[in-house]
């Protein structure tokens, strides 16, 4: 399932450049005190050495400005309305936040107060072996590597050989969690539209204290339907619960 959330209020919401760690509290928040929100926060589900909430969301989208504050600290400044997505291939994730969120007169974002403007669940597309999309959150894909005694983190780029590869690895692992089964004929490229790498496209996203680089922008894709459609609920690469991978279908 995948819903978007609208809110409104009298003042603009002011947060720091990197909020996604706000917006994830809030949906954390969001899903209540039951026994699975809990697992969810606490655990997730293991497939081998990684831990899957199966679940992402947007950026936030509004008219909004920049401001730079002294010292190079920046903070974003958003305009009621706003709104991001949230999607999730368990459909009790979605169904308890938005319970809970029709229940509240008010949402905190950062201590701020703002109402729920309007609840739309979305209608799915149709999954086609053939599809272009457009990232609504960064998507990112990484490797951990070894220098000597020092780990360090490699971040690929969507015009690195082995970005598509480590996306359908990523993939069916996730499909082996949801379904239990292996996908039949496995198989999933992400193709610029661009022939050189486009660095405008680069994100780099602090989430709390560790900086992720993920990609936007608007990409072919090649696949099966049903790794599509996870894709669609789960989002693609890596980091997806702390907001990233999350699109849209557009052609």
């Amino acid at each position: 399932m995948r819903i978007t959330l609208e809110f409104t209020g009298e003042k603009n919401l002011i947060l720091p450049i990197h909020y996604n760690y706000i917006v994830q509290g809030l949906l954390y928040d969001l899903m209540g005190d039951t026994d699975f929100a809990a697992f969810l926060h606490d655990v997730g589900f293991q497939y081998e050495k990684r831990r899957f909430k199966l679940f992402t969301f947007s950026r936030i989208e509004g008219e909004f400005q920049i401001v730079e504050k002294p010292k190079g600290y920046k903070k974003i400044i958003i305009k009621p309305p706003f709104k991001f997505t949230v999607a999730s291939p368990l459909e009790e994730v979605i169904i308890d936040i938005s319970k809970n969120v029709l229940k509240r007169e008010y949402c905190h974002f950062n201590g701020q107060k703002f109402t729920l403007n309007s609840l739309n669940i979305e209608n799915p597309p149709v999954f086609k072996e053939k599809a272009r999309i457009k990232f609504i959150s960064p998507v990112v894909m990484y490797t951990t590597l070894r220098d000597g005694d020092k780990k360090y983190t490699y971040y690929y780029s969507p015009w690195d050989e082995k970005f598509s590869t480590l996306l359908l690895n990523n993939l069916i692992k996730k499909y082996e969690l949801v379904y239990k089964i292996r996908p039949q004929n496995p198989h999933f490229k992400l193709i610029p539209l661009v022939e050189k790498e486009d660095r405008r496209y680069s994100k780099m996203i602090k989430y709390k204290n560790v900086y992720v680089k993920g990609w936007m922008g608007i990409y072919d894709v090649e696949t099966t339907p049903e790794l599509l459609e996870l894709a669609y609920y789960t989002g693609l690469g890596a980091k997806n619960s702390q907001g990233f991978g999350c699109f849209e279908i557009i052609g």
